[in-house]
């Protein structure tokens, strides 16, 4: 092994976490969800599991077009069940996320072609519930949460539950 160039602090200790947090990677969201989990749901940093990718749990919906990405959610859920013994799962998309306004995915495509009457942060919003629905079908034994976070007016975050 090479030599160290940073030993932490802390030590590893695996507690074990029954929680997974869904959310996206996007940078401006990180401290605010960490924030929101921390003071609002009392889950301190280090004691939940952490799924983060473009789009949030949004890329779970992706089945019926990308089957893929469908796939790879599903087995990394399935194992974080079975494996890491979660049994809260708490969903977090974002307004103006840009996995869901990305063209080269056929809903954000829709939406762009006028097939949608609805606002983005509404289609989020849908999307997010959706999400949480069939997640809750093909994992009956899981609790889901789900939220939204919007921007307020003073440009705080602000986390709307959705389910």
């Amino acid at each position: 092994m090479a030599e160290a160039v940073y030993t932490t602090q802390a030590p590893n200790e695996d507690r074990g976490s029954a929680v997974l947090v869904v959310s996206c990677t996007g940078y401006a969201n990180q401290a605010p969800v960490r924030e929101f989990l921390d003071r609002h749901l009392k889950l301190p940093e280090g004691s939940y599991n952490l799924l983060a990718v473009p789009g949030g749990p949004h890329f779970l919906l992706l089945s019926e077009y990308l089957p893929k990405f469908g796939w790879v959610g599903q087995k990394w859920l399935r194992f974080a069940v079975d494996k890491l013994g979660v049994t809260r799962v708490i969903l977090i998309g974002h307004q103006n996320c840009s996995w869901s306004a990305d063209e080269r995915f056929i809903p954000a495509l829709l939406h762009t072609l006028g097939q949608s009457e609805k606002s983005p942060f509404e289609r989020q919003r849908d999307e997010l519930r959706e999400a949480a629905a069939y997640l809750h079908g093909f994992l009956p034994q899981v609790a889901f949460e789900a939220y939204l976070v919007g921007k307020s007016a003073d440009n705080r975050m602000q986390f709307s539950k959705e389910v």
